[in-house]
């Protein structure tokens, strides 16, 4: 499609393109605080590395769990074998240490105990509980670590057994574990974010097109459109949809672009038309009061003439008015009869003129549509025929039928026009022949009038002409289905 290059147009068109502009700047202003695709990497990583965080926590307690479950089987079997007896921990009566970091308490009735322990720090027995199995307790005060230990206790007769272990290697190795996966958690979140970085900024590239093609209409570049891409993508499906929509939204621009063009040249035109009638209507009034004619018949006979031409134009106006806005009062339409009424019409109004109508339809061309307002419609094709063929043009209506269509042709053979003048016949106020037009009192609305009267029935009109051979108008209805 083509711009109009209407200036007023394009002079109207300037404030709204800077508020568009505006409005686009700031819409972008409110969205940068959290930019989409900030957004989308933030969730994506986000969601990793809070699968990564549970991962971890699970894993450690995994861990935990199995590194407990083999200290408490190791203090299980110390308990029931080497550790109840302690003859087997003494060696020529002095005392020996239990095997690796155990710790062993013998308690007896008296209140004395006897401890064997080679590491510096030891269990708190006073967080012992007896009978309960394998259980962690922190260390005693005054101890060199402050490693927990997991101990066991139980009684056999009057003595009590504690047998614990320090959780030294363990906690070590826990700690490491977590250590490791901190590292790598770190390292997987760097190579998301990176990884998400690029996935996303190629994946919303398409969306930033989009907007930068909304940005260039938004500036007046109509013609701009989204590039396409796959309709398997949801982008591709978007972009097809958003290209539609900008197909038919340009074209109701340019549409509403026209009829202003149009509105301001009727304006104009209109404006002109009566202000010529108006200024011959004033010269003849001050003719008079001058005093350079005292012939007030002749005075009042051409104001009244002046005034006829401005009833004429008024009433085109309103006429074309009610064709461009009105409802039609449609009715099944015999079109041959109303060719043969207008035709009977007509030759009352040219009794010297030749007329005819000749019907080339092979069924009954009927239509839906207004009687009155066919009527005009032929009339005024007609009544132009006659006008401004020549003095001795003849007219003829030829009634036809196509595929669903009943096509009406009024010819005449007269003087035509040239190619130039039949391209705008059709516009307001538009006249071949300016001098003779204005003589016969014509306000060059009368086919204009048509025009949006056939249009109004749905159908077409277009025109044919040739200098010295004729003219013909072609009027094309919907034919009426026959039920």
């Amino acid at each position: 499609m083509t711009r109009s290059a209407n200036p007023y147009v394009e002079l109207a068109q300037a404030p709204v393109e800077t508020d568009a502009e505006e409005r686009i700047s700031r819409v972008r202003a409110a969205g940068r605080t959290i930019p989409l695709r900030t957004r989308i990497i933030l969730l994506v990583v986000g969601i990793a590395g809070l699968g990564l965080f549970v991962n971890a926590v699970a894993v450690s307690s995994l861990m935990r769990e199995v590194s407990y479950s083999r200290v408490d089987q190791d203090l299980e079997t110390a308990m029931n074998s080497w550790a109840r007896t302690v003859e087997l921990l003494s060696s020529d009566g002095d005392k020996q240490g239990p095997p690796s970091d155990y710790y062993v308490a013998k308690v007896f009735p008296d209140g004395s105990s006897i401890i064997f322990n080679d590491a510096q720090s030891a269990p708190d027995l006073a967080e012992t509980e007896i009978g309960t199995g394998p259980h962690t307790v922190s260390a005693a005060e005054g101890s060199a670590s402050s490693t927990h230990w997991r101990v066991t206790a139980s009684r056999s007769g009057d003595v009590i057994t504690v047998v614990g272990r320090s959780l030294g290697r363990e906690s070590t190795l826990l700690y490491r574990l977590t250590l490791v996966q901190l590292v790598i958690g770190v390292l997987v979140l760097v190579a998301i974010t990176i990884t998400a970085f690029f996935m996303v900024r190629r994946s919303l590239l398409p969306l930033r097109q989009v907007e930068e093609t909304a940005v260039r209409i938004a500036r007046g570049d109509l013609d701009r459109r989204v590039p396409q891409w796959p309709m398997s993508t949801e982008v591709g499906q978007l972009a097809n949809a958003l290209n539609i929509m900008l197909e038919q939204l340009q074209a109701s621009i340019l549409h509403a672009q026209e009829k202003e063009a149009q509105m301001r040249r009727f304006v104009g035109d209109a404006s002109h038309e009566l202000r010529t009638p108006l200024t011959s209507v004033k010269g003849y009034a001050e003719l008079y009061h001058s005093g350079a004619t005292r012939d007030a018949d002749w005075v009042l006979s051409k104001i009244g003439g002046e005034a006829q031409r401005m009833s004429v134009l008024v009433e085109d106006l309103l006429a074309l008015t009610r064709a461009e806005g009105q409802q039609m009062d449609r009715h099944p339409v015999d079109l041959l009869e109303l060719s043969l009424a207008v035709t009977s019409s007509m030759r009352a109004a040219w009794p010297e003129r030749s007329i005819n109508v000749v019907n080339n339809a092979g069924t009954v061309p009927v239509v839906e549509g207004d009687p009155t307002r066919l009527h005009q419609v032929l009339t005024n094709l007609v009544n132009n025929g006659l006008n401004h063929g020549g003095p001795d043009a003849q007219v003829t209506i030829d009634i036809g039928t196509a595929t669903g269509q009943v096509v009406v042709k009024v010819r005449d053979d007269g003087v035509g026009m040239s190619e130039e003048d039949a391209a705008h016949i059709f516009e307001r106020f538009y006249r071949a022949d300016v001098s003779r037009s204005r003589a016969s009192g014509g306000s060059g609305l009368g086919l204009a009038i048509t025009k949006s009267l056939v249009e109004g029935h749905g159908g077409t009109i277009t025109v044919s002409s040739s200098p010295g051979v004729g003219t013909t108008f072609t009027v094309t209805l919907p034919a009426l289905e026959e039920h």
